[in-house]
């Protein structure tokens, strides 16, 4: 069987993104062929998150394993943060990359830490996985830049307007954050549609 390839579009600074991946997963997990899914992350920075939607996103977030303590989004550029969940993809696929992006979820929205701070970001790097080599590297430099402006440029082709956002075969789209059982019936679909 083909893969079904699901791409989803967020922010690490966006508490609905850390959600939409949450429940995507759960999505994935349930699903009749896990095996056959890969979800792919691109960024899709948005405006800042007022602190009554930070409370909103603890709320509902909270039964997905969310714990979000802050009050108030930091005024961080998240840039060098997105550049590594992308080395990270092409270090290690999705998997790599979606453990990157749950490191810095949880680094943003738990342990409220500065994710535009060079040396917490080679922490958090070395924390999921990646070559702290390669990540002193990408980090000295501009690499992977191109990979966002590809990602914030796709997702204005495809129509999608803020994040979170899935596709799924590159045919079906749902904003979110949207509940477990809406991003699985979607994902059955699709699969059930392949040939």
């Amino acid at each position: 069987m083909a893969e079904l390839v699901l791409d989803l579009w967020g922010d690490v600074m966006d508490p609905w993104s850390h959600v939409a991946k949450r429940r995507v997963e759960a999505a994935v997990v349930a699903s009749t062929r896990p095996a056959d899914i890969v979800l792919v992350h691109h960024v899709l920075p948005g405006p800042p998150v007022a602190p009554a939607e930070l409370e909103e996103a603890g709320v509902l977030g909270r039964p997905d394993g969310i714990d979000v303590t802050l009050s108030e989004v930091p005024s961080t550029d998240p840039t060098d943060a997105h550049r590594l969940v992308a080395l990270a993809h092409a270090l290690g696929g999705p998997a790599l990359q979606g453990a990157m992006l749950e490191r810095l979820f949880v680094a943003v929205f738990t342990e409220q830490l500065d994710v535009g701070d060079m040396m917490v970001l080679q922490r958090l790097a070395a924390e999921a996985g990646l070559d702290e080599r390669r990540v002193a590297a990408v980090l000295a430099s501009s690499d992977h830049a191109a990979d966002l402006a590809s990602d914030v440029s796709t997702a204005h082709d495809l129509g999608i307007e803020k994040a979170p956002h899935l596709v799924v075969d590159h045919r079906f789209g749902l904003g979110g954050p949207a509940e477990v059982e809406d991003y699985l019936a979607l994902i059955e679909r699709a699969l059930a549609e392949q040939p």
